[in-house]
């Protein structure tokens, strides 16, 4: 039997292209980012509420945003084509640029860090066309290339004991599957899930949690659904909004789901009819997530 909740708007952001929703036991802080608009926010949560603990105006657009594990030392972070450190006080010091200037005009997308130390990244076409993405891992020495042939490279996570990546491309609807060895490599690429995007929806961002099952945002869905790692659908969240983006788990009770969502590429009579287009939305589903794995610059491979 499917189970089915409801999300309700927590934060009404208003954000043009929310994403990379975040739950940091650490600060206990949630964070997110408007990738278009360039912004990266931090909140603190007191049971179902949000407030702003700052917001950071970068340039560009802003793909994904990871803590480095000691958090003085900031985040590391994903914006145009660059790798950059993101200092608490807010400077910008760049790291890398694994993407080049080529004829096909690329950027970074959705990007998380694994529970060996490392910082994975996608980038895609601005003008979405199909393959020219790819996927790096990120190591305070070296940007690596896993994967190419992409075209939106979009969420990942990992399974509790580390052995298997989850990871999105939302070119083709799909969900890819991976086995992980033991210095965090990996190999066996084959679909989990492939979705009528019709239907369906679009797979966006996702998280693991504790019993070892995804939940993936649904674009134009309005809804975000959990996976059993044999691939059985379990549970639905239904949004009153067509664009989630991604999902992280966490919160007080520490079980609480919080969906970032888009108001971009919707014309004006469907904002209308979706006023908390683009809010941070959350329902308690009753399992935990995964504590959030960090950038370790200690690690060179």
């Amino acid at each position: 039997m499917v189970s089915e909740y409801e999300a309700e708007c927590v934060f009404e952001s208003s954000c043009d292209l929310g994403e990379c929703a975040r739950w940091d036991e650490v600060r206990h802080e949630r964070s997110w980012v408007d990738v278009t608009q360039g912004r990266f926010f931090r909140a603190s949560v007191d049971r179902s509420d949000v407030r702003l603990v700052r917001t950071y105006q970068l340039e560009g657009f802003l793909g994904a945003v990871a803590p480095f594990r000691q958090r003085s030392d900031g985040w590391i972070i994903a914006r145009r084509r660059t790798i950059a450190r993101l200092s608490v006080e807010g400077d910008v010091i760049e790291l890398c640029a694994p993407e080049p200037a080529t004829t096909v005009e690329v950027r970074m997308n959705d990007g998380a860090c694994d529970p060996f130390g490392h910082f994975w990244i996608g980038t895609m076409a601005m003008d979405e066309v199909s393959s020219a993405g790819s996927l790096f891992r990120v190591t305070s020495l070296n940007c690596e290339r896993v994967l190419d042939g992409v075209t939106i490279s979009n969420g990942l996570g990992w399974s509790p004991d580390a052995r298997n990546l989850y990871y999105v491309d939302s070119g083709p609807a799909t969900i890819f599957h991976f086995d992980v060895d033991s210095n965090g490599q990996i190999s066996g690429r084959r679909p989990f899930t492939t979705f009528h995007a019709g239907v369906d929806g679009v797979p966006d961002g996702l998280c693991v949690d504790v019993e070892g099952a995804l939940w993936v945002a649904m674009w134009d869905g309005g809804e975000v659904r959990r996976y059993a790692p044999n691939g059985e659908l379990l549970a639905k969240v239904q949004l009153p909004v067509d664009r989630p983006t991604s999902c992280a788990i966490g919160g007080t009770n520490g079980t609480t789901l919080y969906v970032t969502t888009a108001r971009t590429g919707l014309s004006q009579s469907t904002l209308e009819g979706q006023p908390l287009a683009g809010g941070i939305f959350s329902v308690d589903i009753g399992v935990t997530g995964l504590p959030l794995n960090a950038f370790d610059p200690e690690v060179v491979s």
